[in-house]
């Protein structure tokens, strides 16, 4: 079976069977003290398979329920440490109310701030307050565009 990711693992499932392409069965094998059946059975699609919840899925079980009863600094804690060892850092979730009536309308909103962020970019006088700025508020337009989405389908930001 190619293990080879085609795209970015979205999926707990997906991330082992990643793990099981660039690292090999037998590193996951030594890490978790399991075999390899147990370790194919983590990477297996729930959809086409009975896997076994691996343990990304207990973990998150485990964060969920730390939220659930307030634990939210404990929770915190232990994901911007895996967060610092890849090299990224936890921000809270603090999306913008998008204010627009709709995604179209939303996407159009966003050239405006992305021809000034790219004048300021190209501007050799610019500061780097300036291209800061330019920058935070494309971002916010970006996601305003993905709370509209969610929005509209339901989703939770």
């Amino acid at each position: 079976m190619d293990r080879k990711p085609s795209r970015p693992p979205f999926s707990t499932w997906e991330f082992f069977s990643a793990c099981i392409h660039y690292l090999g069965k037998a590193a996951l094998t030594s890490l978790y003290q399991r075999g390899e059946r147990q370790i194919e059975r983590w990477s297996a699609n729930p959809d086409t398979s009975e896997s076994q919840r691996n343990p990304i899925d207990r973990y998150e079980v485990l964060l969920k329920k730390l939220m659930e009863e307030g634990h939210k600094d404990i929770a915190q804690t232990v994901v911007a440490r895996q967060a610092d060892i890849v090299g990224c850092i936890l921000t809270d979730k603090d999306y913008p109310e998008p204010d627009k009536e709709t995604l179209e309308l939303e996407l159009i909103d966003d050239l405006a701030f992305k021809a000034q962020y790219d004048k300021v970019l190209l501007n050799p006088k610019s500061t780097r307050e300036e291209c800061q700025d330019a920058l935070k508020k494309l971002i916010n337009e970006l996601q305003e565009n993905y709370v509209k989405k969610c929005q509209q389908n339901g989703w939770e930001p």
